[in-house]
């Protein structure tokens, strides 16, 4: 089950928040949400990379993110607020947050291939929602692309029955040409109107296993994503997430692997 989780690059990832970002607790609110984390966070001084002497950063520079020294993605601080900072999951699971509105600013995009340790309620009100949101994220891909192969780990079937949001969303996917494989606890029977190959069982990957993995067909201009965790502790995930097509492929790997029974000997 590990095994996604030992082929991660090491990297060194700073998380920079203008000191004049007109939203004041960013720092503070991402401080604790990256707190013991692989992301530092600190306050940006003088010019961002790349900016010029004497020009002012536009607000969409408020907010940068730093991997081995080299500045990859900004955003905004209203943006990262929105995204993270100013939801619950009830919004996601309830639907009030729709598909269309799983847009996720590159800021976050470019905390890939990092593994995060985060908790979920009531032990923390916003580390779980990273994965949530990403989760999202990649279901919204998917739903763009509209083809493909979307393999998601919902440890229990009836997450498709029972939470609202997650319904819909899966009943949209559905309604284009992927192919949407369930993972899961069969703790219920899914209706007719979700078209998806279930995939049950009671082992750990079952129980435990989150993952949501896109992979678009080959001749299609879509990229693959791929999110991935491990429950390791009574609401507690390891995870990462990552757009590299090899390890995308890894993942699927280790998902077929241990759901699928090894063929038999010839």
């Amino acid at each position: 089950m590990r095994r996604p989780f030992e082929r991660l690059p090491p990297a060194s990832v700073t998380i920079r928040v203008d000191p004049s970002a007109s939203v004041a607790p960013l720092q503070d609110a991402l401080s604790r949400l990256f707190d013991d984390q692989q992301v530092s966070v600190t306050t940006a001084e003088g010019q961002p990379d790349g900016q010029p002497d004497g020009q002012a950063a536009d607000d969409t520079d408020e907010v940068a993110v730093v991997r081995d020294g080299e500045v990859v993605a900004t955003s905004s601080a209203s943006a990262m607020m929105r995204s993270l900072l100013l939801v619950n999951s009830d919004v996601y699971i309830t639907g009030s947050r729709g598909l269309d509105e799983a847009a996720l600013p590159p800021t976050v995009q470019a905390l890939h291939d990092l593994q995060f340790r985060l908790a979920g309620y009531p032990e923390s009100d916003s580390e779980k929602l990273l994965l949530i949101a990403l989760s999202r994220a990649i279901e919204r891909r998917a739903l763009d692309a509209g083809q493909g192969t979307l393999r998601v780990g919902f440890q229990r079937l009836s997450r498709l029955v029972d939470e609202a949001g997650t319904r819909r969303v899966y009943e949209r996917l559905t309604e284009t040409d992927l192919a949407v494989h369930a993972y899961g606890v069969g703790d219920t029977a899914l209706p007719d109107s979700l078209s998806v190959t279930a995939h049950t069982g009671t082992t750990e990957f079952h129980r435990r296993g989150w993952f949501v993995v896109f992979e678009p067909p080959a001749a299609s201009d879509a990229e693959p994503a791929a999110l991935y965790a491990i429950e390791v502790g009574d609401n507690r995930w390891d995870g990462f997430w990552t757009y590299t097509p090899e390890r995308v492929d890894g993942i699927t790997e280790v998902i077929t692997d241990l759901v699928m029974p090894p063929s038999e000997p010839g």
